[in-house]
């Protein structure tokens, strides 16, 4: 009853019915002993074996592929990063020198007032070449308007307003100055007689002559009507006498006249920065000094301290 199921309902053949107990164990140890069983087990043993060394083949076949599988992908997967990287890296040097630099220059020629240098992309060359057209355009308008508002308009000599602003620099300073100012005689006669368009063209001829006689570094400025002014620099009293011939040259030319305007003259009065026995201020001792060429006969150059007794 211990017996597998498959042996209990095992039926012998009939001649091995036959058989006695004694019979049946021999034939059965001649069975399970004989060649052909062991061949039949030797045979059995070696289909598994080369079953298992198949399978086993068959799955070191299928793990080397699965593993070059993987090698081949885990490459590619290192080049493409390989290339991501490299390109990351390309990119923000493009853009490092296409963008950030050139906008880094930009801000730096804000900052010191300059215009764009045409780098970079072409979006942003277009922005600097625009920037720097209009940067121009405002420089020679602001120019313009700075000249308009430093300029007299009808001679283009400094304005009174300019005027004051050297004339305070160099009061201030310690570099020695002439301070000259001019009137034109007899000005409103003639403005009365030949009209004002003739005034006008005589202040431009006085104006002229003043910007050819004296040097580019002096400032010439016209400070009222017929009121003219000149600031000369790096001038000491002992050089007075050059002054004089300027003025006496222009005189010559003015008293003259020509067809065009009738003749007149300047009366000057001079203060320098290093006068003795100066008064308030140089223009107030430029102005004695005026007052007396034109209280004297006009058409003169007179200088502060020149005519002591006279100026007190």
């Amino acid at each position: 009853s211990t017996w597998p199921e498959s042996i209990q309902t095992t039926k012998l053949a009939d001649e091995d019915e036959k058989l006695s107990k004694e019979e049946k164990l021999q034939k059965a140890q001649k069975i399970v002993c004989d060649d052909e069983y062991q061949d039949a087990r030797t045979e059995i043993t070696r289909n598994v074996t080369e079953c298992m060394n198949g399978l086993i083949e068959q799955t070191r076949n299928s793990q080397g592929r699965a593993a070059a599988i993987f090698s081949d992908m885990y490459l590619k997967l290192e080049i493409g990063v390989g290339i991501l990287v490299c390109l990351m890296m390309l990119m923000c040097l493009s853009v490092r020198k296409l963008i950030v630099k050139p906008l880094i220059s930009y801000n730096e020629s804000i900052q010191l007032g300059e215009i764009f240098p045409v780098i970079g992309a072409a979006e942003l060359q277009n922005l600097a070449v625009t920037y720097n057209k209009v940067y121009q355009e405002n420089e020679e308008t602001q120019k313009l308007m700075r000249h308009e508002a430093e300029h007299d308009a009808l001679t283009d000599l400094l304005n009174r307003g300019s005027f004051e602003k050297v004339l305070d620099i160099y009061e201030n300073g310690e570099s020695p100055f002439a301070m000259i100012l001019l009137d034109v005689d007899t000005f409103k006669f003639v403005n009365d007689t030949y009209g004002h368009a003739m005034g006008d063209k005589i202040l431009k001829e006085a104006a002229s002559l003043l910007k050819r006689t004296f040097r580019s570094i002096d400032y010439i400025c016209r400070i009222g009507g017929d009121e003219f002014a000149i600031v000369m620099v790096e001038m000491t009293s002992d050089l007075a006498y050059t002054i004089r011939e300027k003025i006496s040259n222009i005189n010559q030319t003015l008293s003259k006249g020509e067809k065009e305007y009738p003749g007149v003259s300047l009366s000057v009065g001079v203060a320098f920065s290093d006068r003795k026995n100066p008064g308030k201020n140089i223009f107030k001792d430029a102005d004695q000094a005026l007052y007396y060429v034109k209280e004297h006969g006009k058409h003169g150059c007179s200088f502060y301290g020149e005519h002591t007794e006279k100026e007190n």
